[in-house]
């Protein structure tokens, strides 16, 4: 018996790679718009838990980018190098206000002040511009490089989005 033919080609599967990583920052970024919105609603605890979800999500999806991509990335394309190296250093900087801002949403109670939800808005914003910037310019320097790969497996679980 024939495997069926499902009109997708060995170059469509390649392509994918780079489609899902843009993918993957599109649903982070609404998760980060989403996150932003509920701090206004004055219920820490679910704050509290979707921002770790959230902060779990982008943790993991960098990691892979580091330990995986990154370094595949740079054997096949020696050029993408110093891209690479600024790019894992963004990932140093996110890590470090997704800190920050965990432990302010920790330290906010049901009664949080005006002056505490702007500080943890205030550090969702940065957080936010920092990944809007990191986000583009990674989709701009690695997207036709990620589609050159010669990935014939699943999808690496750093470009799927989590159910939260």
């Amino acid at each position: 018996m024939e495997a069926p033919d499902l009109g997708i080609s060995l170059n469509d599967r390649l392509t994918a790679l780079g489609n899902q990583l843009i993918d993957v920052h599109i649903w982070l970024r609404e998760e980060l718009a989403e996150l932003r919105e509920s701090l206004g609603d004055g219920r820490p605890k679910e704050l509290q838990a979707h921002c770790l979800a959230f902060c779990s999500a982008l943790e993991r999806h960098h990691t892979g980018e580091d330990a995986v991509a990154f370094p595949q990335l740079a054997e096949e394309f020696p050029e993408l190098r110093p891209t690479l190296e600024s790019l894992s250093r963004d990932h140093l900087m996110v890590t470090s206000i997704m800190g920050n801002l965990q432990a302010l949403l920790d330290g906010l109670g049901p009664a949080a002040s005006p002056a505490e939800r702007t500080r943890a808005l205030g550090e969702l914003d940065g957080l936010a511009a920092l990944l809007d910037s990191h986000f583009a310019f990674e989709e701009r320097k690695l997207t036709a490089a990620l589609n050159s790969l010669r990935h014939t497996g699943p999808t690496p679980d750093y470009l799927l989005p989590d159910e939260f």
